[in-house]
């Protein structure tokens, strides 16, 4: 299945605030864990339940709920983790790949940034939902196109179909 790049109107409608809010995050984020990486930590929490009393994530979940079924095209039942991803210019993500059936991911401040795949490229702009499959094939990296200050925030996500599977993600969703 090839990918698919949404909107995110929740985002795209107030920018600002919703950065603000991902800085709120991670500021919990921190407290919680005690360090300040939380994207390689990502087993270990879900972004939407760091963030569960916050009417603009809460809003975003049920946006992505919707684009995510539009992807699959079927109402199997489907699990998700996600994370926060919050860089700066030299700590951008390196080739990696996701051994998830699905993945994508929600630009929320993607400075001028391009999200590098084997066989195609995508230029991150605000608001902007991938998804695509996981796995082989489609390894990828953050290529940053002009430096800059501050953080590139955007959110991680992997999708699984395929139940009763020992994950060891302590924060795993499911969408409905």
């Amino acid at each position: 299945m090839p990918y698919k790049i949404y909107q995110s109107n929740i985002i795209i409608n107030d920018p600002l605030l919703f950065s603000q809010e991902c800085y709120l995050a991670h500021n919990k984020f921190d407290e919680v864990f005690l360090t300040t990486d939380s994207t390689w930590t990502y087993t270990k929490y879900n972004i939407f339940t760091l963030t569960s009393t916050s009417v603009l994530f809460y809003s975003l979940f049920k946006e992505l709920n919707f684009h995510i079924r539009s992807y699959i095209g079927d109402n199997r039942p489907l699990w998700m983790q996600s994370w926060l991803n919050f860089h700066s210019s030299d700590e951008v993500l390196k080739k990696h790949s996701h051994e998830w059936p699905f993945h994508g991911y929600i630009s929320v401040d993607p400075k001028s940034t391009t999200t590098v795949f084997e066989k195609y490229e995508i230029e991150n702009k605000i608001g902007q939902i991938y998804i695509g499959p996981g796995g082989k094939g489609y390894e990828h990296y953050v290529r940053v196109n002009n430096p800059y200050e501050g953080k590139r925030i955007t959110i991680g996500f992997d999708i699984t179909d395929i139940p009763n599977r020992g994950y060891k993600n302590l924060g795993l969703t499911p969408i409905l």
